[in-house]
C-alpha cells in the first residue's frame, strides 16, 4: 500500500485568492500624535481597499483593540469583506508580519478550503485563526519562517539559512542536511535553495545573459554557501510563468538612492547578482527589477524597499483584462515615484494588471512589506498553469 504525502501547501500563485488573514499589534491602535512619523495601518488599510470584492480578509487582533479596530474598519468601507478574530485576553500579536507564523496546507482542491495550519512555533494566534475558520492546527519540528519561502506550482524557493543544519556551518555537505529533509517533506514539490557562493561574487558581468546558464545539480544546503538577507520573499517573486522550459522569477537588481552611500547598494547588488546566477543554474529564468536603498523615513537606516514582496494570480477575474498582482508602492511617502513606475511596468510586460498599493514606506523600517503583511488562506483552482 503507497503512503500518501502531505498535503499540499497553498501556493504564491496560481487561482483568484478568496481567503487571506491579517494580524494587526495593539500598537498599530495607538492614538496618533502629530509628531509621528509612521502610521503603519495605512498601508494596511490601503490594501484593504484594493482587493477584490469576493475576497474575504481575516484580522486577527489583541482583544482589547476590537472596538478601535472596528472603527477604523467603519472609517474605510473597504470592498473586500472583513472579519476581525479577536484573541482571548491574555494573549497578544507579537508583530504584523504573520506571514512568517505558520504554513497553510490546502485541504479539497476542489473547493480550495484550508485544512491545515502548520505552526512554526506554539502560537496562540494560528490556533485561535484556525478554529475561525474551521482549520486545524500541526506543529512544524524545523524552523521556518513562512517569508523564507516561496511555493511554486511544482516547486519551492526556500531560503539557505533555513536548510542548514547549525553543525554544517563552515563545511561541505555532501549530503542534504536534516533539516533540508525535513523541510522537504513538509510538501511534495521539489525545494530549491535560494543561496549564493562566495567565489561568485563580483563574478557577474553587468549584461550577462543568464538564460544560458547551464543547468546543475541541486546546490546542496552546506557552508559554501550563503543566504542575501533574512528572508527570500524580500528580493524574489514567484510569477506562476515559464519562458522557455525554465520557471521564471523576478529578483530585485539594487541601486542606491537619496543620501544612502552607494557601496550599501553595491554589496547587495553583488550577493543578489551571484544569487541569480545560482537560481539559473538550478534551472530558473531570471528577470531583474530595480529596487532602492534608501533612508527610512523613521530611522534614517539605509533599507532595500522591498518591490518584489507581491501578491498575486494567474487566473483573470471575470471583467478584468489581465491577472493581478498586488504589489507595495513607496512614492506616496517618499521621492521613489519612478521605481514604482517602472516595476508596475516589468509586471505589465509579464501579462499582469499591476495595482501599487501605497503606503509601505510606514514600515519599511521593519525590513517587511506586503506578502509579510498576508497570509493566503485559499485559492481557488488554477486549471492554466
Amino acid at each position: 500500500m503507497s503512503v500518501a504525502g502531505p498535503l499540499p501547501l497553498v501556493p504564491d500563485c496560481g487561482g483568484p485568492i478568496r481567503t487571506i488573514a491579517l494580524a494587526l499589534p495593539a500598537a498599530f491602535f495607538a492614538e496618533s500624535r502629530t509628531d509621528d512619523t509612521v502610521s503603519p495601518l495605512i498601508p494596511i488599510g490601503n490594501l484593504l481597499s484594493a482587493l477584490p470584492s469576493d475576497v474575504t480578509a481575516a484580522i486577527v487582533i489583541d482583544h482589547a483593540s476590537f472596538a478601535t479596530a472596528q472603527d477604523w474598519l467603519d472609517s474605510m468601507q473597504v470592498p473586500c469583506t472583513t472579519t476581525l478574530v479577536p484573541l482571548a485576553e491574555g494573549d497578544s500579536v507579537p508583530h504584523p508580519w504573520i506571514q512568517d507564523m505558520f504554513h497553510v496546507r490546502t485541504g479539497d482542491q476542489e473547493e480550495g478550503t484550508a485544512a491545515e495550519f502548520v505552526s512554526v512555533a506554539q502560537s496562540a494566534l494560528s490556533v485561535t485563526l484556525a478554529e475561525h475558520l474551521g482549520a486545524t492546527v500541526t506543529h512544524l519540528d524545523v524552523a521556518l519562517a513562512g517569508g523564507n519561502q516561496l511555493v511554486g506550482p511544482d516547486f519551492r524557493l526556500v531560503g539557505h539559512s533555513s536548510l542548514v543544519d547549525d553543525r554544517g556551518f563552515g563545511k561541505a555537505a555532501a549530503a542534504p542536511s536534516q533539516r533540508w529533509r525535513k523541510v522537504q517533506a513538509l510538501d511534495g514539490r521539489r525545494v530549491h535553495s535560494f543561496g549564493y557562493r562566495p567565489e561568485d561574487l563580483g563574478k557577474v558581468p553587468v549584461a550577462f545573459d543568464l538564460s544560458t546558464t547551464r543547468i546543475c545539480k541541486p546546490v546542496i544546503a552546506g557552508g559554501k554557501m550563503h543566504q542575501c538577507g533574512f528572508h527570500v520573499d524580500q528580493f524574489v517573486s514567484v510569477t506562476g510563468l515559464k519562458r522557455g522550459d525554465r520557471p521564471l522569477l523576478l529578483v530585485a537588481d539594487p541601486v542606491a538612492h537619496g543620501e544612502c552611500d552607494a557601496r550599501a547598494a553595491i554589496d547587495l547588488k553583488r550577493k543578489l547578482d551571484a544569487s541569480a546566477l545560482s537560481l539559473a543554474r538550478q534551472g530558473f529564468a531570471i528577470e531583474r527589477n530595480p529596487i532602492p536603498v534608501s533612508p527610512a523615513i523613521d530611522t534614517n537606516k539605509c533599507l532595500p524597499r522591498l518591490y518584489n514582496n507581491v501578491l498575486l494570480e494567474n487566473v483573470t477575474r471575470p471583467g478584468q483584462k489581465r491577472p493581478s498582482v498586488w504589489l507595495p508602492h513607496f512614492g506616496d511617502r517618499e521621492a521613489l515615484e519612478a521605481f514604482d513606475v517602472v516595476n508596475r511596468q516589468i509586471w505589465d510586460g509579464l501579462g499582469f494588471q499591476a495595482i501599487g498599493v501605497a503606503g509601505w514606506s510606514h514600515l519599511s523600517s521593519r525590513n517587511g512589506a506586503l506578502r509579510c503583511a498576508i497570509k493566503v488562506i485559499n485559492r481557488e483552482r488554477n486549471t492554466k498553469l
